[in-house]
């Protein structure tokens, strides 16, 4: 359970420094509408593969297939679509949740 909650917060607290770094309020649908396809995507493969059990390997997998995963989700309910403009967003939403994830399976 701990886990879970260390991951959304992850994702909510990515969404609210991009939203301030855009300049934008930080609104609980905003938050919602970036973090949760994100969060939503790492849930569904971490139940494939466990990020805090097993080797180092796990985490990277599911790092690296549920952000792309997360983010084509997210500009699909945005109504754009996943395009080469989300690629700042993927890379951005990449760099900066890595070292979270791998500091709760530190802590797991």
């Amino acid at each position: 359970m701990a886990k879970r909650v260390w991951e959304a917060g992850v994702f909510a607290l990515f969404a609210v420094v991009g939203a301030l770094s855009h300049g934008r309020e930080v609104t609980p649908l905003g938050v919602l509408q970036t973090a949760l396809p994100l969060w939503v995507a790492w849930m569904l493969l971490a139940q494939w593969r466990d990020p805090y059990e097993g080797p180092l390997a796990n985490l990277f997998l599911v790092w690296l297939l549920a952000l792309p995963l997360g983010a084509a989700a997210r500009g699909w309910l945005l109504g754009h679509g996943f395009s080469l403009e989300q690629l700042p967003f993927l890379g951005i939403a990449m760099a900066f949740t890595l070292p979270f994830m791998l500091l709760a399976r530190k802590l797991a």
